[in-house]
């Protein structure tokens, strides 16, 4: 048999969410990948000719983000450190799950669902989910480079340390006792937990410090929320499995764009909004007039490079925190690429000759994913 040639979705405004995840969680894959989504709201008059879908995944993507901001609430998703969305941490890492918590990992792969929809009908939803989620969703791995970007006081702190010569032997005097495979607790996962079987036992040394940061900024990433994350992952692939998205070669970010969508950013609003320079130097000007030549995606992409999201919160740049903020550095070349941090929002140019120059060193880096090791 053919797929059925529609969707068809009744929810209650006020139920938004629960409804959406009552009606998604049970339904074929084959009715979800009908090729038209049709939605009726209860009590409401009018048929969907496509404004009532939109309007539909836009209120579901702002269902996800109420509560998100609330460290101890109860919200499937999450802030994560860059102001992205991630799953809510349940609190059953391994094992049987509580009845009481099984209902909760079912909503979070039925949101896998919601996502994939959003991808499959080009419904982006308003709302901005971590780059590590996008990519467990593509298979890629995560690993240091994320967490320079996403903590650098911990990249420095725990992974910078141990891979500079002698790190392992400095910071075994520190601690006055072997280094081991163990995790940093996070606010995901507050014990440390072994990176390995028997990882307790096992000293870090020169010879398998690779190892040790790899698995430890893994955890740290995902500790605590591995099997949310999975569950997330699961529904998501029912509709559009990796074995179909691999052949696009797909980049999280492009991902993250599909999730998300393309924001109109105004450039005059956006140099307005950010962080004044003590010293506006003729690279800062440069900067802001490429900026201004950029089309929507290029300017999507650039805000996706800084800020690790390619939308807005509600209130445009004036929203956003920390501002947006361009800093010259006097270190490095001119022959170096720009790069980000996405924590603080800010980009770091170096002493460019010109604008050509700039411009010609900006759109380079926008296409890298890992641009914490520029």
């Amino acid at each position: 048999a053919g797929l059925p040639s529609q969707l068809h979705l009744t929810v209650n405004r006020d139920r938004i969410l629960e409804d959406t995840v009552a009606a998604l969680f049970d339904r074929p894959v084959s009715e979800l990948l009908a090729p038209k989504v049709t939605v009726k709201f209860e009590g409401e008059q009018g048929l969907d000719a496509g404004g009532l879908t939109r309007e539909w995944f836009d209120a579901v993507g702002r269902a996800l983000s109420d509560g998100a901001a609330d460290p101890k609430g109860d919200s499937l998703l999450t802030l994560a450190p860059d102001q992205t969305l991630i799953p809510r941490r349940i609190g059953c890492e391994s094992g049987d799950v509580p009845l009481e918590q099984q209902e909760r990992f079912r909503a979070l792969l039925a949101l896998g669902r919601i996502m994939a929809l959003a991808v499959f009908h080009e419904q982006p939803l308003p709302i901005s989910f971590s780059p590590i989620l996008c990519k467990h969703l593509l298979r890629v791995p995560v690993g240091m480079g994320d967490v320079r970007q996403l903590d650098p006081e911990f990249y420095n702190l725990r992974v910078a340390r141990v891979l500079k010569p002698h790190g392992v032997d400095e910071i075994t005097v520190a601690l006055g006792e072997p280094l081991t495979f163990l995790s940093a607790a996070s606010e995901t996962c507050l014990e440390p937990q072994e990176l390995k079987p028997g990882g307790a036992q096992v000293a870090v040394t020169d010879e398998n410090k690779t190892e040790y940061v790899q698995l430890l900024c893994e955890a740290y990433l995902c500790g605590g929320i591995r099997r949310e994350i999975q569950c997330l992952l699961q529904g998501f692939w029912e509709v559009l499995p990796p074995e179909v998205l691999e052949p696009s070669e797909l980049r999280p970010r492009e991902l993250s764009m599909l999730l998300s969508g393309v924001m109109i950013l105004d450039a005059t609003e956006w140099r307005k909004s950010s962080s004044v320079p003590e010293v506006e130097t003729q690279v800062h000007r440069w900067f802001w007039e490429v900026v201004q030549e950029f089309d929507m995606e290029q300017r999507s992409k650039l805000l996706h490079f800084v800020t690790g999201s390619s939308r807005l919160p509600f209130g445009g740049f004036a929203d956003l925190r920390p501002p947006f903020s361009v800093w010259v550095t006097h270190s490095g070349t001119p022959e170096h690429l720009p790069h980000a941090h996405t924590c603080t929002n800010q980009i770091v140019l170096h002493q460019y000759r010109s604008r050509e120059e700039l411009k010609a060193k900006l759109l380079p880096a926008l296409l890298i994913e890992e641009f914490g090791f520029i």
